[in-house]
């Protein structure tokens, strides 16, 4: 049967950009759910006690599925809703910070039974609800924050803005909390809201078939091809110092689930090479003396196959790296972050390299982080020779025409080499872009191919001795700890965490709690999704205006002789004229980049390799955070 819901035309609205704003947004799929119940409760289509509510996002993956579903209607008598919460992992980044009622919500698509007195109860609430601000929340949330405000007491916040009448005055909202209350009061016991396995919402996640489960229906997935070695040749690139912490990745890569054929490892040219790779990984493993700044590593390493990807030695290979491809044509699926004020514009490391990128395509607006790009080693060459022609072979002539923009400040904060977002925009602008798949890292997620385990480390390494006992002293450096529940790659590792972490079997993955709306997260977040500063440690740190100084190679030498190879102080005194310096020229008003930290920690980039830093060593972990807003996720909900 085609049944009709008679939404009139103006009030049918689904309208996700405005759901900051606007209360009746979801409107068109609240009114329609209320529908579908009033009108299968009434008989009149036939006679049956609940019906299932299956969108168009929703497919079979397995035979029989009709018949396993009624299966589990009848194992889970009795219930209000039969269904499944989000199974996805994306996110997990920022876990602690999604409400309860959110968490817990069972999705639209589900089971429903019309014959339960506590669902009656829920959809005559939501009517009610239609003309006032809680109609700005999609039905199955709401549905799930009434249970949660009866059986915990929690009373959803909703959007500022929506809480204003057409006078810009405050709506003051009726308590229900003791109507809900008494309804937890007698179905508690019973749970009325069921979950069962065969359903899986993913919720717009990008999944490979590894990730998939007992499920026969899954929801709202982005499924993906994996990496197919007949395919595709991956060398890994690894930036390194003169610490030697990239034993840690190299000895643990044949623990992990990649694509890597081969890793090439650039040290300084004054650091010893290796010769015992072959003791450490069965990965054939080599070393590259830089005759270059670290941050050019993206163009210098030579690579011999068709693609490659970077890191540093701060990082190691996650558990699994789950390269995705399009199904036949084979295209690499790459994350990106919006280049908007929420998620790049109000930082100005971002917002520089947006800048940098729109050189070689104006209008450029997607972030690509280094370490999520997968490189084309031929584009990567063609890409590197225009850039070395436009800034110089060590991006000396980078800033040589912005004698304007350095007149309202001491520096640039951004990056001092070539970088993912410009090779994208590179891509575009020849019309080779579409070789990729970009996916949007805000509304997808994205897992991270390399897990940063060093941060502390990153942070001590590019401070000099005396800088390091001024700030914390040596006796504090025992006792300073991470908290990031993604570095446990194991079950065990991860419940014996101490702070709380749970493993997720399907993606083999570890995630913090969840918290009760309000509380302190277990670690400490930054609200920067892309290229942000790194994070403070516990107040120890000032927060750095751009990825921390370089590491500092143990006695280090006045002067050595390979300083002189690399042009980078020239490029260096380009970026830091001060006004004095500058040339004449009309004036120009200052942007809104904002110079973070003191003088001193705002200090000019050093390209010479005692001070050499990359610009890959960004806080990932706290970019990944907030790629996806939990204020902003009501469309992923229906």
């Amino acid at each position: 049967y085609a049944i009709e819901a008679n939404i009139p035309q103006e009030l049918d609205l689904y309208i996700p950009s405005a759901q900051e704003e606007l209360y009746n947004w979801v409107n068109g799929p609240n009114r329609q759910f209320e529908a579908a119940f009033r009108i299968i409760q009434s008989g009149e289509w036939g006679e049956y006690d609940g019906f299932y509510l299956m969108e168009g996002d929703s497919v079979p993956i397995k035979a029989h599925w009709l018949d396993v579903v009624l299966s589990e209607i009848e194992v889970n008598r009795p219930f209000a809703i039969l269904g499944a919460q989000y199974d996805g992992d994306k996110w997990d980044n920022f876990y602690e910070k999604i409400p309860i009622s959110l968490l817990h919500h069972t999705n639209g698509n589900a089971i429903y039974n019309t014959s339960h007195p506590l669902l009656e109860r829920l959809v005559g609430q939501l009517e009610v609800e239609a003309p006032c601000p809680y109609n700005s929340i999609p039905y199955d949330y709401r549905m799930s924050q009434m249970w949660v405000e009866g059986t915990l007491g929690i009373v959803p916040k909703l959007a500022p803005k929506i809480m204003l009448n057409e006078e810009g005055e405050n709506i003051t909202l009726s308590n229900n909390t003791d109507m809900f209350n008494k309804w937890a009061e007698i179905w508690e016991e019973e749970d009325p809201f069921k979950y069962t396995p065969v359903i899986h919402n993913y919720a717009a996640t990008n999944l490979i078939p590894r990730h998939l489960g007992p499920e026969y229906i899954i929801h709202g997935a982005k499924l993906y091809s994996p990496w197919d070695p007949t395919k595709t040749e991956v060398t890994l690139v690894v930036s390194e110092w003169f610490f030697d912490r990239s034993l840690h990745l190299i000895q643990h890569l044949d623990d992990k689930d990649h694509p890597f054929s081969e890793v090439v490892v650039m040290v300084p040219p004054a650091a010893a090479a290796h010769d015992d790779y072959d003791l450490m990984t069965e990965v054939p493993v080599r070393t590259q003396h830089r005759g270059a700044p670290d941050f050019m590593d993206l163009c210098e390493a030579d690579i011999k196959t068709d693609w490659f990807m970077i890191t540093n030695s701060y990082h190691h290979v996650a558990r699994h790296v789950d390269l995705m491809f399009t199904p036949g044509t084979f295209k690499p699926v790459i994350p990106f972050t919006p280049a908007t004020y929420a998620f790049c514009f109000k930082y100005p490391y971002c917002k520089e390299t947006i800048n940098l990128a729109q050189r070689f395509n104006p209008g450029h607006d997607k972030v690509v982080q280094d370490m999520d790009m997968l490189y084309n080693t031929e584009m990567r060459n063609a890409f590197c020779k225009e850039w070395k022609e436009q800034n110089g072979d060590e991006g000396e002539l980078m800033y040589k025409h912005q004698q304007r923009r350095l007149m309202f400040r001491k520096k640039i904060i951004g990056p001092p080499g070539p970088t993912g977002t410009s090779y994208y925009a590179w891509l575009v602008r020849e019309g080779k872009d579409g070789m990729y798949k970009l996916t949007d890292r805000s509304l997808y997620g994205a897992r991270p191919p390399f897990v940063k385990i060093f941060a502390k480390e990153e942070k001590l390494d590019g401070m000099s001795e005396d800088e390091l006992a001024k700030r914390i002293g040596m006796t504090l450096l025992d006792n300073s700890t991470d908290c990031n529940c993604m570095e446990f790659e194991t079950e065990t590792d991860c419940e014996d965490s101490g702070i709380g972490c749970i493993w997720r079997p399907l993606f083999e993955s570890c995630h913090p709690p969840e918290l009760i709306d309000g509380s302190a997260p277990i670690c400490p977040t930054t609200e920067a999704p892309t290229s942000a500063p790194t994070v403070s440690m516990d107040g120890i740190f000032d927060e750095t205006d751009s990825p921390t100084s370089s590491p500092v190679e143990p006695e280090p030498e006045k002067d050595p002789w390979y300083v002189s190879v690399f042009k980078s102080r020239e490029s260096e005194k380009d970026r830091s004229n001060s006004f004095n310096e500058a040339n004449g020229g009309s004036m120009q008003s200052p942007d809104d980049d904002e110079i973070l930290g003191s003088e001193k920690a705002s200090r000019a980039r050093r390209a010479m390799l005692k001070k050499s830093k990359s610009f890959e060593a960004v806080d990932l972990q706290a970019n990944e955070r907030l790629s996806a807003s939990p204020d902003n996720l009501h469309e992923e909900y229906l």
